[in-house]
């Protein structure tokens, strides 16, 4: 019996691990049937090498589950060097064209499909009411039916590349101000107002087919007021299984993460607590390795031996694990053999499409200095990339540039700026960002274009014109210096819809 349960408790878990290669910790408890692996940035070099890493996995155990958190826009994994080529959803959602967030979902699918990634935690489900989430342009946002039918849509996309997705944070993250990392949220709305902002893009992911969803590190009063969602049985069992139906794979957010860890105990009780309340696969966390995943096996086989586990529940969770392994099965192929072209064209039509201009924004006649406000994202982003330095320079554009790193206390000298000289500020969220908002303020030029890459609603009283993009990814970056070199544009109602 200690077997099967050894060998049950194995099948939930989903761990990192260090290095380009499998350890071989790694293959000796995939062997025993651990139920696969996430990677991460700093588990990828090339493709080549990611598709051998792979196939290392797959080669001992065929049937695990191998994840990787691909949103696109501004988190991104496998482009973490450079930066995504796709636009982020909240890009998608403003472009309002379901055919190509669908696409943008496709485009992904079939890179990561190429390498033999199987699952992908992604999308992004959660409806972002405050500009000041920490989640900000990776929600789709807008409206409640935009954050949904987008949502589905790249699900839906995804998907029919035969990679499974993942529609996260369930029941909805979009109304804390707290990093999950960081801490544990709380979301205070009422029902009414929870059950009509956002839950609908759960229950619409339902509907779509999307075979798992992650649980939120999150308090949602109306909802269980004493527990996170990961260690709810009301919000799991009873709402999302019981309610809406749900009968996919259900995985928790990273076990390490604070604001599941400041209600439990440890690691190990968070596991056992996310079992018991019917999380069926556990994503352990981006620094959690051999020991971490041995004692959270060890937990887990205890807490069945006691009874505090049943073994109808890890029965259960193992079977919708397997069953999504068995219906996305991981086989890579040959790197670069994925024809995306059309999904990655289609992904820069709606970054440009999305991009809105308000006022003056072109740079011709003058020097440009490029003035970067580089605050990284979150730490589910990690340090990807972003700006459009780069764009700029294959567009032919001379520009001196200055990047403020962070801590960012003094703005670059641009006292002998001339009156024909544009300075070109970019930025992101500074809302959430006080210090470099602070420095911002101060920026005192003749002539300032504003670039913000982030959660729209930030106003530019001194600047002549500012260009909106909705995302960091590449595809947004190419927009901004499309509309920065453009002769001409129309104007609508005092914006500018580019496309």
């Amino acid at each position: 019996m200690t077997s099967h349960l050894r060998r049950l408790a194995l099948g939930t878990v989903l761990p990192a691990f260090e290095g380009t290669t499998a350890p071989p910790w790694l293959l000796d408890l995939l062997r025993e049937g651990l139920g696969g692996v996430i990677l991460f940035g700093r588990n990828i070099v090339t493709p080549e090498q990611v598709a051998a890493l792979v196939r290392q996995i797959l080669d001992v155990r065929p049937d695990a589950v191998v994840g990787i958190d691909e949103e696109g826009g501004d988190v991104t994994r496998i482009h973490h060097d450079s930066g995504s080529p796709y636009p982020g959803n909240r890009v998608l959602s403003e472009h309002d064209d379901l055919d190509a967030t669908r696409a943008v979902g496709r485009g992904i699918g079939a890179e990561l499909r190429e390498l033999g990634v199987n699952f992908n935690l992604a999308p992004i489900g959660d409806y972002v009411t405050d500009g000041h989430s920490p989640l900000t342009t990776r929600s789709f946002g807008r409206t409640p039916r935009h954050n949904a039918e987008h949502a589905a849509a790249w699900v839906e996309g995804l998907q029919s590349a035969g990679v499974a997705a993942c529609l996260k944070h369930y029941p909805g993250l979009g109304g804390s101000l707290l990093d999950s990392h960081l801490a544990l949220g709380r979301v205070a709305a009422g029902h009414a107002e929870f059950t009509a902002e956002h839950l609908p893009t759960f229950t619409r992911g339902a509907r779509a087919n999307v075979a798992s969803m992650m649980t939120a590190h999150v308090v949602v009063d109306c909802l269980d007021p004493a527990a996170p969602t990961t260690l709810s049985e009301t919000v799991i069992s009873r709402l999302l299984r019981d309610e809406i139906g749900y009968d996919g794979v259900v995985i928790s957010d990273a076990l390490e993460m604070h604001g599941v860890l400041n209600h439990a105990s440890s690691l190990p009780a968070a596991a056992v607590g996310a079992l018991r309340a019917g999380v069926d696969a556990l994503c352990l966390g981006a620094e959690q390795y051999e020991d971490a995943t041995r004692a959270v096996v060890d937990a887990i086989v205890a807490a069945a031996e006691s009874g505090e586990l049943t073994v109808e529940r890890l029965e259960e969770a193992d079977r919708r694990i397997r069953t999504m392994a068995r219906d996305y099965p991981g086989t890579p192929g040959l790197p670069g053999s994925a024809d995306t072209s059309a999904e990655r064209s289609i992904g820069r039509a709606a970054a440009w499409g999305a991009t809105r201009v308000e006022g003056d924004v072109s740079i011709a006649g003058g020097g440009v200095r490029l003035v970067t406000f580089d605050d990284r994202t979150s730490i589910a982003a990690g340090p990807v990339p972003w700006g459009i330095a780069r764009e700029l320079r294959e567009a032919g554009v001379a520009f001196a540039d200055h990047v403020l790193s962070p801590p960012i206390h003094d703005l670059p000298d641009l006292s002998d700026a001339g009156p024909t000289d544009v300075v070109v500020a970019v930025v992101r969220d500074l809302p959430r960002h006080p210090e470099s908002a602070e420095v911002f303020a101060r920026l005192r030029v003749p002539r300032l274009i504003v670039v913000d890459m982030g959660y729209p609603g930030t106003e530019y009283p001194r600047a002549s014109g500012v260009i909106r993009t909705f995302g960091a990814s590449r595809a947004s970056a190419a927009a901004a210096v499309r509309a920065l070199t453009a002769l001409t544009a129309p104007t609508r109602a005092g914006t500018t819809p580019i496309g």
